[in-house]
């Protein structure tokens, strides 16, 4: 049943996203969060940066309310800075444009999103969280 996050889920995009972050040799930290934005979830390896699980969750935020991967938002966004910028100021240090985010979706509806950060370049975090999300029928 589409509509809420369930445990289950958060779950299984952790495990996933732990396996390519070990798979890419990236020390990450993901982030899962529900449609509003709220923690669902989290981990941090073990030698990830103390500020990368408050990055992640930034993304996450980002990724889950604007319902769109924070790559693409990077990419829509490039022209129109000014925008971004209030975006930025108007969540109070809760959203972060960068890659690293995808927005979990079941049946055509935003339930959540996942969030990476350590990956330098942030095309890993991205490669970690579309790993994330993915359906096991999907990988």
């Amino acid at each position: 049943m589409a509509g809420a996050l369930k445990l289950e889920r958060v779950e299984q995009c952790l495990q996933q996203g732990k396996a390519k972050a070990l798979e890419l040799g990236v020390e990450a930290a993901i982030v899962i969060v529900d449609e509003a934005g709220h923690l669902a979830g989290a981990l941090k390896m073990d030698n990830a940066l103390w500020i990368t699980p408050e990055i992640a969750q930034a993304k996450a935020v980002t990724a889950s309310a604007f319902r769109a991967s924070t790559a693409e938002l990077e990419e829509r966004w490039k022209a129109r800075a000014l925008f971004a910028n209030s975006i930025i100021g108007l969540g109070s240090g809760r959203f972060l444009v960068g890659k690293g985010a995808v927005p979990i979706i079941e049946d055509d509806k935003v339930i959540g999103a996942v969030g990476v950060s350590g990956g330098i370049p942030a095309d890993l975090d991205n490669q970690i969280a579309e790993a994330a999300v993915a359906m096991p029928d999907e990988q």
